[in-house]
């Protein structure tokens, strides 16, 4: 396919983020067909850590850093870091989905999702969010963000019970 061709297709912003996260995104990615789409990757980063951006993927694009949004368990630090890393990943959000204008964004339950989302919403990009596989009785967090604010045009959870529970979910079976 010629390059002319090859920047007419539909550009698809995918979250990176490690551990299971990353395997069942892989996973999800692997049945996209390889000449429909162009992809591009945010991974998420803390403290100057970028190991997300050298997981392997199954199509190639361009890799932008985002500010990981940090842990969410209970703790003094969460209460001031926190807040300054989601602005930090508001603005990068932002400047990400404006140079790239894709066509959807997509995020296995990371929580980078919400700022790109944000972002994806403003400049009127589709945005699908898949609960993480992990996630049998209630949404995450992050999860619970994106389906209480309708940040998502598609969400995705992997347990038909939950889909039955909650509206505006939809149930089309676990990845792994």
């Amino acid at each position: 396919m010629s390059e002319n061709n090859s920047r007419e297709l539909p550009l698809i912003l995918v979250a990176l983020c490690g551990g299971g996260w990353h395997r069942e995104t892989v996973r999800i990615l692997e049945r996209f067909p390889r000449d429909e789409f162009r992809f591009a990757y945010a991974y998420g980063h803390q403290g100057g850590v970028h190991g997300a951006a050298r997981l392997p993927v199954p199509f190639d694009g361009p890799c932008y850093p985002i500010h990981y949004l940090g842990p969410t368990r209970k703790s003094l630090s969460r209460f001031i870091l926190n807040p300054i890393r989601f602005l930090s990943s508001i603005v990068e959000a932002f400047d990400i989905v404006g140079q790239l204008r894709p066509h959807a964004v997509f995020v296995v339950g990371a929580s980078t999702a919400i700022p790109l989302f944000l972002a994806a919403k403003y400049f009127g990009a589709k945005c699908v969010f898949i609960e993480s596989l992990t996630r049998v009785e209630k949404l995450s967090l992050t999860g619970r963000i994106v389906h209480r604010l309708r940040l998502a045009d598609r969400l995705y959870v992997q347990w038909e019970r939950l889909a039955r529970e909650l509206d505006a979910t939809q149930y089309a079976g676990a990845v792994l």
